[in-house]
């Protein structure tokens, strides 16, 4: 590994901002990984930040080069935080290494390295060659949880796909023949529409798009726009003419696709470009992709609601497998309990 020294607390602080500030347009930057950057200077009584950036909607231009252009002069002999190893080979765009040398960017606090083989270390070499101090990883287990679906698709050629799952206290998602039940409360809805806004697409099956007749979209103020591709598990004539989904103003057209198993789902996804892809329901389609080891994260929304009944279980035994996930994080969500669950392999949680 390149690594010069250790990092500082304030290194610290400014790699978990950078961090931050990469979700900003998570879900908008297909096909390249949403990289941040921030510009610090530290000649100063307190660090002051120059420039800052997220790579741009559409993957171009990269953050580096935004946050430099924003830093001015002010970038000469200041600190790069950024969330993933500068790139270093020219493609639809020049380095943004030579952009960091060229800035006179005295030092760099680098995240991770980017397991892209284009760049792996390079970027590194160039920066440390030109006589700039680097520094990594920095928070590595979470820049690799930020950056999962690029890692995915350099590493598996496939997308990043997430399993999210509202589940009442007696285990199930819903109840049979009932339609739309609300089971998790107010700040989860909102939750699942941002989780939306940071995917590229949305998964269901058939009778999910029956019983609930859901839109899909993001509801959140202002980020309508943000809602993903919708792919739908079922013939569209097999759906009532006025489904939700064929709304005029519910988004983009939803792809219907039929008689595919769970691999040949994602050999459509990946033909599609999409990095990040949830799946969001019915519980036989998330088993369907667990039972094919395609789910790489689970977001579980536990609630207090019992529905009894002729509930629908939730594949709770397969999500939350030990052998196959493990625990990262665990919230409430007003009177919900979320628990998000990594798989256990190094693509995305490194020991």
């Amino acid at each position: 590994m390149l690594v010069n020294t250790k990092p500082t607390q304030t290194d610290l602080r400014f790699a978990a901002a950078a961090l931050r500030l990469g979700m900003r347009n998570a879900g908008r930057t297909s096909p390249n990984p949403c990289v941040a950057a921030v510009i610090v200077r530290h000649d100063t009584p307190t660090p002051i930040i120059v420039g800052l950036s997220v790579t741009a909607p559409g993957g171009r231009p990269h953050a580096e080069t935004q946050a430099i252009a924003e830093a001015g002069v002010e970038a000469r002999g200041a600190t790069l935080y950024v969330t993933l190893e500068p790139c270093s080979h020219f493609g639809s765009t020049p380095p943004c290494a030579d952009a960091v040398i060229a800035a006179g960017i005295s030092r760099v606090v680098a995240c991770m390295a980017d397991p892209n083989p284009a760049v792996a270390g390079k970027g590194f070499q160039c920066l440390r060659d030109a006589g700039i101090e680097v520094i990594y990883p920095v928070l590595q287990q979470d820049a690799m949880r930020a950056h999962a679906a690029h890692i995915r698709w350099t590493v598996s050629k496939r997308p990043h796909i997430f399993l999210k799952m509202a589940v009442s206290k007696d285990g199930f998602i819903g109840r049979r023949g009932e339609g739309q039940i609300a089971i998790s409360g107010s700040i989860a809805k909102s939750y699942t529409y941002m989780l939306r806004a940071m995917s590229d697409g949305i998964v269901i099956g058939g009778g999910t798009a029956r019983a609930d007749n859901p839109s899909l979209t993001c509801r959140l103020p202002g980020m309508k726009d943000r809602s993903p591709r919708r792919i739908i598990l079922v013939d569209k004539d097999r759906l009532p003419p006025d489904t939700a989904l064929f709304a005029e103003n519910s988004g983009s057209p939803p792809v219907f696709l039929t008689g595919l198993n769970a691999e040949q789902i994602v050999e459509r996804l990946v033909a599609m470009d999409m990095r990040t892809v949830m799946i969001e329901g019915g519980a036989a389609v998330a088993a369907a992709f667990l039972d094919a080891d395609l789910i790489d994260e689970v977001q579980l929304i536990s609630s207090g609601v019992e529905l009894g009944g002729e509930g629908v279980p939730a594949p709770l035994q397969q999500m939350t497998n030990e052998k196959r996930f493990t625990v990262v994080d665990r919230k409430q969500l007003g009177d919900d309990t979320l628990t998000i669950y990594w798989r256990r392999d190094k693509l995305c949680l490194p020991e």
